[in-house]
């Protein structure tokens, strides 16, 4: 008699079966007349009846079995070619010619949320290294290429500027190296109800967190409200430095002293909307660094008088 092995995440869900095709074809027949009770109807195009050396897919892994390391047939989870499909689409539709008007550093920090997310999900698998370092040389080609078309120059001009410990960035931020995401090994078995969360027994290992699954749809292509203000920003601390320039009295709390670059903020000196061409208000002399209560206290300040001058 064959036995079943039902596992399910959300509305995704498979059965392996140690038994016969015919066995399997039963319990999928079974399963259909379950689904019809519940008013739902099994999905003939989306199920596929298959045997574990061929393999299947879920929840975006390449599942099936082969001849491990040590010479004998095991389990292997792998990345499924139309995933890394989308990684090299989503790779092109972030760094299309089209969006050379957007900063270096804007598109340096959503290509790296994208990996960092993609890799995070794929380290599960076997060997993912392999297929981390193939993508590697593609995303610094495509940057790199990217570049190019946005400052109009080489490729060898390209890597002298902005090549460095063997990735690409600017001065304050640099692009994620897929290989810098090493093999994670899972929990092999478990020892309760992943789907429960009942109270914790004394001296019981710690539950299991399900981790969301990798989407494409919420992943940022790096456009900006303002086209290039990540540049101009880092340009500001590169020739102005990271001391808040107003430090008001009983409000800026760096006292004088440099602040991180990611707590400085960039203020217009004389309000943007007082000029006619915001070109004009974006040039570097009417531009200083800041830290945020300053800010806030000034851009309030700068409010008020405005609305009387209304």
């Amino acid at each position: 008699m064959a036995n079943f092995l039902y596992v399910r995440y959300a509305d995704d869900w498979v059965v392996l079966c140690n038994g016969t095709k015919s066995q399997a074809l039963a319990m999928k027949e079974e399963l259909k007349g379950v689904l019809r009770s519940m008013g739902l109807e099994l999905s003939e195009e989306k199920t596929k009846v298959t045997h574990i050396t061929e393999g299947f897919e879920f929840l975006g892994y390449r599942i099936k079995r082969g001849i491990g390391t040590s010479g004998k047939m095991i389990p292997k989870v792998q990345i499924p070619e139309k995933a890394i499909k989308r990684f090299r689409q989503e790779m092109k539709r972030k760094l299309t010619y089209s969006s050379t008007n957007e900063s270096v550093n804007a598109k340096i920090t959503a290509l790296n949320q994208f990996i960092r997310g993609w890799c995070e999900y794929y380290r599960h698998t076997n060997n993912p290294g392999i297929v981390f370092g193939k993508l590697r040389y593609e995303l610094l080609g495509e940057m790199v290429h990217w570049l190019g078309k946005k400052y109009r120059i080489r490729k060898s001009r390209v890597m002298r500027r902005f090549y460095k410990d063997s990735t690409l960035g600017t001065k304050t931020r640099k692009l994620t190296n897929p290989t810098e995401y090493k093999a994670k090994r899972s929990v092999a078995k478990t020892w309760h109800n992943p789907y429960t969360e009942p109270e914790k027994v004394k001296g019981e290992k710690e539950r299991i967190k399900r981790e969301s699954l990798f989407s494409y749809d919420r992943s940022w292509n790096g456009k900006e409200d303002r086209q290039g203000w990540e540049d101009q920003r880092e340009e500001v601390m590169l020739i102005k430095g990271t001391v808040c320039a107003l430090n008001l009295p009983g409000i800026c709390e760096s006292k004088g002293n440099p602040l991180h670059p990611s707590e400085v903020e960039v203020d217009h000196i004389i309000p943007r909307n007082r000029f006619k061409d915001p070109k004009e208000a974006d040039r570097m002399d009417n531009l200083q660094p800041v830290c945020t209560p300053c800010h806030r206290a000034k851009t309030k300040t700068d409010l008020k008088v405005l609305s009387r001058m209304r």
